[in-house]
């Protein structure tokens, strides 16, 4: 992370009610910064590209890809986060859209997709997931809290009503082979892992297969990789993807 966006960081913390954002205390202040470092770690093939940045909060993420040349749109479903990030940067390409609806479809083609800490507040991530597919996007790179399951599954949650959260109070904790399935049917071959984790103790967790969704004090997150075409990176792992076994009705 450059020196000069960190000072831009510090200076723009302040919502326009004068307010500290959620977004900007300490306890995220730290897992943004560990996505950031994990994500310059990868080496992805990103430089220039149009990137979307789906549930973006109040647009932090999308620095990593500004400072690449990208061409950067953030959506949110919250009006209070799209307010903050357009005085944060005000020339950020940015819209207030409800990730769960169809009119996620309505804002284009984009070369990649970024769904950092989203999600897993969405009730339906296997329709959500389906969505992003059909944006026609090349890379999608997903970070979310999970099940510790072996097999696809979905457990539901209730959410807190605040900025980070759900929007409806209704949130999920997806296994990996669920999200992984999920990846899959929406039209990415190839999902990928990487080697390392963000330094972070909520990606420090030891796979039991016992559904927990947290554990010693921390919820459990995971980082995806999801290509159309292959990817031959040294920072990620191919994921073999069975399709799920379903059960007549």
């Amino acid at each position: 992370m450059s020196r000069s966006w960190l000072n831009r960081f510090r200076r723009s913390k302040l919502t326009p009610r004068g307010e500290v954002s959620l977004f900007d205390q300490p306890f995220y202040e730290a897992i943004t910064r560990a996505r950031l470092d994990h994500l310059e770690s990868l080496g992805l093939p990103v430089d220039g590209k149009s990137v979307l940045d789906v549930g973006c909060g109040t647009g932090r993420l999308s620095e990593h890809f500004a400072q690449r040349s990208c061409d950067v749109t953030c959506v949110d479903g919250r009006p209070e986060n799209i307010e903050q990030l357009r005085a944060s940067y005000p020339g950020r390409k940015a819209a207030v859209v409800d990730v769960e609806s169809d009119v996620l479809l309505e804002q284009g083609r984009f070369d990649v997709v970024l769904c950092y800490g989203l999600l897993y507040h969405l009730a339906e991530p296997w329709g959500f997931m389906q969505r992003v597919g059909e944006l026609g996007s090349d890379l999608l790179l997903l970070e979310t809290c999970v099940a510790d399951a072996e097999e696809p599954m979905l457990s539901l949650v209730r959410d807190p009503d605040d900025p980070t959260m759900a929007l409806r109070s209704v949130g999920s904790r997806p296994s990996p082979a669920y999200i992984a399935a999920a990846l899959k049917s929406a039209g990415f071959p190839y999902v990928f892992r990487p080697h390392s984790a963000p330094d972070h103790p909520d990606f420090s967790w030891e796979r039991r297969g016992d559904r927990a969704v947290f554990r010693d004090g921390h919820a459990l997150r995971q980082v995806f990789v999801a290509a159309r075409q292959p990817l031959d990176l040294p920072a990620l792992e191919q994921l073999e993807v069975a399709a799920p076994q379903l059960e007549n009705a």
